[in-house]
């Protein structure tokens, strides 16, 4: 299901809190790999409880978002399962696939994986691609 006024709101929220994010501990590289950077820094520095959720949160966003960008048809959805909703990006009809940005960075942030949202990006992208070939 498409996102809602309320959803795509909360999306641009999150990129402009990435934003800041990245002032706040990149390096002054821009896009995924100032985000990458940014993460890394802020993961150092051991941050956890609620202000971990908002950065990871925002972090998800910035790594869906980056998806979208870079895969032509690829959009943000609404999906219900479980009794849950969550934010997801698929290019369905033509791609039969969903991606879920927050549980990747919620792994990762549990893992300590300083540097993986281009790698993440990069192998996505090319699994998409090739899917489409």
């Amino acid at each position: 299901m498409k996102l809602t006024d309320e959803e795509q709101a909360w999306v641009q929220a999150q990129l402009a809190l990435v934003d800041r994010f990245v002032g706040d501990y990149g390096s002054g590289e821009e896009g995924l790999a100032g985000v990458d950077r940014a993460w890394g820094a802020w993961l150092a520095q051991d941050h956890r409880g609620e202000d971990a959720d908002t950065i990871i949160n925002a972090v998800a966003v910035a790594l869906g978002q980056a998806v979208v960008d870079a895969l032509d048809g690829f959009m943000w959805v609404t999906v219900y399962q479980d009794g849950e909703t969550d934010l997801g990006v698929t290019g369905l009809p033509a791609v039969d696939t969903i991606f879920f940005p927050a549980e990747i960075v919620s792994l990762e942030y549990q893992a300590r994986t300083p540097e993986f949202l281009v790698r993440t990006l990069e192998h996505y992208v090319a699994t998409v691609n090739e899917a489409r070939s």
